[in-house]
């Protein structure tokens, strides 16, 4: 406990507070008090105090000009944000310290020790659990008091590199979390497919039926055995990918698409959703099965998944509908025996950044199947290096823009955004280098829009 107190008595913004309370005992609890004796700089500070939270940060907020924000009324717990510090506070009843700690989540989070006397609380001996590194419930009744505290449990000991508990998924298999709000489900789960090694996780939290709780729109494909192995098996190859092999050595492209937040996450999240389409496009015709259309009918799902379920961000969102809608266009991409330079850059101009997490998906989806990749990477390398060679040539000045189309007798509209890409298409080919005649082609490309 000694390299506990030593932090505790001499951390600024520990004693900070402390000079702040009246008469009433403070104590650092929880999270903080874990990251301080694995060794880490906490990410927030977690106070619980002898009557009003609530109270008590606005008193503190009052004093250090703090942001203040009430997160529980009923739990009596407020939060105070001061220069990217947070200090959460939580008030205790007449019970005290104690049987607070027993109702929290997990044993690591159920420490205490009071700022004042240095005196150190592990009723649900956590400090034991700590040492052995295993997340451990204080109770069965801890997950049933807030079902999410079993996502929380997968990724506390993912971010935290800890095993679970043996009673860990015997408390929480019979755990609902069908009333929990889904931005908090979101929140969860997104950090804990943030994580590398999360596909074990996965595998966990889908053998508690805890997937076919929260996502209805997947029910069907949730149901369907051989789909939703082979989609499992896509979240664990696109995880792989990220971490290993042909698409991290596409420097600088890698380091580049997943310096995002919540990247790596969301591909994870197409891959195993990509065929969430497939149960309701099923089709039997000459004795061979097809799914017609399951690439864009998939798009809409997620969609509905990401913003019902998960409450993503609208950006977030928009990048799973695209990987999810454009899955299929490279593996038609790769087959084609006449595949054109013009459809290459047509891919990279729809797709935008994602073209690499839509590769990335691609790649993992021909794994999951059988293992078959050796066309794609032979597509995918003619593909990334005409990218490269495009994105090092100067800006190309264009032969024709809206105005020469309008000298032309054409009127403004979404024509002229067919037209002009067109000519540049052709123009960066090499089969336009004359003003005159990229005029010419123009009238052509109108005409055939017309016929058409």
């Amino acid at each position: 406990m000694k390299k506990l107190a030593e932090y505790i008595s001499k951390d600024e913004y520990i004693q900070n507070i402390a000079r702040l309370k009246r008469q009433q005992s403070l104590y650092i609890v929880g999270g903080t008090v874990r990251d301080i004796m694995l060794g880490l700089q906490p990410r927030d500070y977690d106070f619980s105090v002898e009557g009003s939270g609530i109270e008590f940060a606005r008193h503190v907020a009052r004093r250090i000009k703090g942001a203040l924000v009430i997160l529980d009324e009923q739990a009596d717990e407020a939060r105070v944000v001061k220069d990217d510090i947070v200090y959460d506070f939580i008030g205790l009843d007449k019970e005290g310290v104690v049987p607070d700690l027993q109702r929290r989540d997990f044993t690591i989070n159920a420490m205490a020790m009071q700022v004042e006397t240095l005196d150190f609380l592990d009723p649900c001996h956590g400090l034991r659990d700590l040492k052995k590194r295993v997340v451990r419930p204080t109770s069965a009744e801890a997950l049933i008091a807030d079902p999410l505290r079993v996502l929380r449990g997968f990724r506390l000991a993912l971010q935290l590199n800890f095993n679970l508990h043996r009673d860990f998924e015997k408390f929480a298999r019979n755990i609902s979390l069908k009333e929990t709000a889904a931005e908090r489900i979101g929140d969860e789960l997104m950090r804990i497919m943030s994580s590398p090694h999360s596909f074990d996780a996965v595998l966990k939290i889908n053998r508690l039926g805890i997937f076919g709780q929260i996502f209805h729109e997947a029910q069907k494909l949730i149901e369907d055995f051989d789909l939703w192995n082979h989609s499992l098996n896509t979240y664990g190859a696109v995880e792989h990918l990220i971490a290993h092999g042909f698409f991290k050595g596409l420097e600088p492209e890698y380091s580049r698409y997943f310096a995002e937040t919540n990247r790596a996450a969301l591909c994870k999240l197409a891959g195993l959703f990509h065929d969430v389409a497939k149960p309701d496009t099923l089709l039997i015709k000459e004795g061979e099965i097809h799914f017609y259309g399951h690439d864009s009918i998939g798009a809409k799902m997620i969609e509905k998944i990401a913003h019902r379920r998960l409450r993503l961000s609208r950006h977030d969102t928009d990048v799973l509908k695209k990987l999810v809608k454009e899955h299929m266009r490279l593996h038609l991409l790769a087959t084609n025996p006449d595949l054109t330079d013009r459809a290459i850059r047509r891919f990279f101009r729809h797709l935008g950044v994602d073209w690499f997490g839509a590769m990335l998906i691609a790649w993992a989806d021909g794994y999951a199947t059988g293992g078959r990749t050796g066309h794609l990477e032979r597509a995918f390398l003619r593909m990334v290096d005409l990218y490269r060679a495009d994105m090092a040539k100067p800006k190309v000045e264009r032969l024709v823009n809206g105005y020469d189309l309008i000298a032309l007798g054409m009127k403004p509209g979404p024509l002229f955004k067919v037209i002009l890409q067109e000519l540049l298409d052709l123009q960066l080919e090499g089969k336009l280098k004359e003003k005159n005649d990229a005029l010419q082609e123009a009238k052509e490309i109108a005409r055939r829009i017309e016929a058409h």
